[in-house]
């Protein structure tokens, strides 16, 4: 055997290239594999049937009491029966226990874990953890988390506490999981306080590098602010945070290392104090969750306050998610309606400070005044876009003043735009100009192409001739494949739902045409090749 092979963490890194239903193969070629192997294979386990399988059979028998699936303990459970269990225990660095799960080989009841309490011979089923996902079906299972806790865990996720007992283990959490580094925890709302638990928790953590919690309180997020290693931070449920006493930053430079932002806020105003807090964060992505029915004067205060406080993230800004793509109006919008909720597409343009966004996502109740002008803008503004989406939450929008002319643009500015997602005004017959590109676009005399775009959605836009759209759009745009409109994303509803359905029908026409010009074109061109 080659000497190399004599290394144990050289072995151990071939085995974790092999595939899973190869590696009992590979141990038995040699002794020196064996163990590596094995702990390659028991690394990560969703269950607690593989460790039970290597007890002596006759202990445990496997019953179905829905909605959930139990093992019941036959005879006491002697020393010598846990020897081959702990030897693999010990190899165990993943573990995902998920009592929603009711398949055989996934005992999750209660009664089963109180007795794996009682014998377990250590403090702790698996010594080594570092990653539990932990997710509570029932209330009274969530106290034997314990069972799974390490010191050595540094990734560690929670769903369901519901009782006052469960928010109570959480602050000890911090002495138990010292090194953790990214916590989430799911919280379903009983009544009982969450933010001081759940603070008093982060507040003993140092190392943390990703975090996704419901809420947290000034205390928590002051010090979090200060940690050197925070890349990610997720709060889903976020109330006003209200002011920090003087000198509680002084000259601290905050949230150094915070790459991804994801707030759920009540309101605008919840919001705008916690992007004040990111003034020397240089973040990739920012993700903000608002109310359904967000009038349009809030919506440019937003805009404003991500400017004003994201002044570090000019040039590391990716990705910008903002708005909720559900609820709003269901009924035809009035003048009323259009005074304020109709955000104007000038506003949009706020936020080209941002000069290097591949991905905006801006969901508002009535969408966004747009014509072709300021698409045109917005794409020459943000030409490494991938993905841009300007839509309404409601099932009705206000009309669109985009044509087929104001998608020229996006291919000849935006190379990489590969989803686009915008109310159109289709009903012109009209075909557009420019479709040969000029000088000033550096490619005279070529045709306006752009070969990334897959897919549109263009909700309930008018549409007048399928044929001649379908026409246009395998011209400009010959990869795109899939156009969808708002039925085939949320179904009927609301009182415009006939003319909602004729416009489905034409834009579905527009699909089922696009793969047969395209063909055409590319038999076109194979002839053009051979010069016939």
């Amino acid at each position: 055997m080659h000497q190399c092979l004599r290394v144990v963490e050289i072995v151990s890194l071939i085995c974790e290239q092999i595939e899973e239903g190869s590696l009992p193969s590979f141990a038995r070629v040699c002794r020196a594999f064996v163990n590596p192997a094995l702990d390659v294979l028991w690394s990560n386990q969703n269950s607690l049937g593989n460790i039970l399988r290597c007890m002596p059979e006759g202990i445990w028998e496997e019953v179905l009491d829905e909605p959930e699936v139990t093992w019941i303990m036959n005879r006491p459970v002697l020393p010598s029966d846990w020897e081959r269990p702990l030897v693999h225990a010990r190899r165990v660095r993943s573990f995902n226990y998920d009592g929603r799960c009711i398949e055989p080989g996934y005992p999750t009841s209660a009664e089963f874990l109180e007795s794996l309490r009682l014998c377990w011979p250590w403090q702790q089923l698996f010594p080594n953890l570092q990653t539990l996902y932990f997710y509570s079906r029932r209330e009274w299972t969530f106290q034997y988390v314990r069972l799974f806790l390490s010191p050595r865990i540094h990734d560690l996720f929670l769903a369901r506490p519901q009782t006052a007992a469960h928010l109570s283990l959480l602050p000890t959490l911090a002495a138990e999981c010292p090194l953790l580094r990214d916590l989430e925890i799911q919280y379903t709302d009983r009544g009982f306080d969450f933010k001081g638990p759940v603070s008093a928790l982060v507040t003993g953590l140092h190392r943390l590098e990703s975090i996704s919690l419901p809420c947290l309180d000034n205390v928590a997020l002051a010090h979090i602010a200060r940690l050197p290693g925070l890349k990610s931070l997720t709060l889903e449920n976020q109330p006003a945070i209200g002011s920090f006493p003087a000198g509680t930053f002084s000259n601290d430079i905050i949230f150094p290392a915070l790459q991804s932002l994801n707030i759920t806020g009540d309101d605008v105003e919840t919001v705008i104090p916690l992007l004040a807090l990111m003034t020397h964060a240089r973040l990739r992505d920012l993700t903000i969750d608002l109310p359904e029915k967000v009038p349009a004067k809030r919506i440019t205060a937003l805009h404003s306050a991500i400017v004003r406080s994201c002044t570090n993230s000019h040039a590391s800004l990716e990705q910008i998610t903002y708005g909720q793509f559900s609820g709003g109006l269901t009924t035809v919008p009035t003048d009323a309606d259009i005074a304020s909720y109709l955000v104007e597409g000038a506003k949009i343009l706020s936020l080209a400070t941002f000069r290097n966004l591949s991905v905006v996502s801006i969901t508002t109740p009535l969408g966004v005044n747009l014509d072709d002008t300021i698409v045109a803008d917005l794409a020459q503004t943000w030409p490494h876009l991938s993905e841009l989406s300007l839509l309404a939450s409601s099932y009705v929008n206000h009309r669109s003043r985009i044509t087929l002319q104001g998608l020229l643009p996006f291919a000849q500015h935006c190379p990489h735009l590969y989803s686009l997602s915008l109310p159109l005004d289709a009903t012109s017959s009209a075909w557009p100009q420019k479709l040969i590109a000029s000088e000033a676009d550096g490619s005279a005399g070529r045709r306006v192409q752009q070969t990334s775009l897959l897919q549109m959605i263009v909700m309930r836009s008018p549409i007048a001739d399928p044929l001649h759209v379908a026409g246009f759009l395998s011209s400009v745009f010959p990869k795109l494949n899939n156009i969808l409109t708002d039925q085939h994303i949320r179904g009927d509803a609301g009182e415009a739902e006939v003319e909602a359905g004729v416009f489905y029908e034409k834009w579905s026409a527009v699909m089922a045409t696009l793969p047969v010009l395209r063909s055409a074109r590319t038999e076109e061109r194979k002839w053009m090749c051979r010069g016939g």
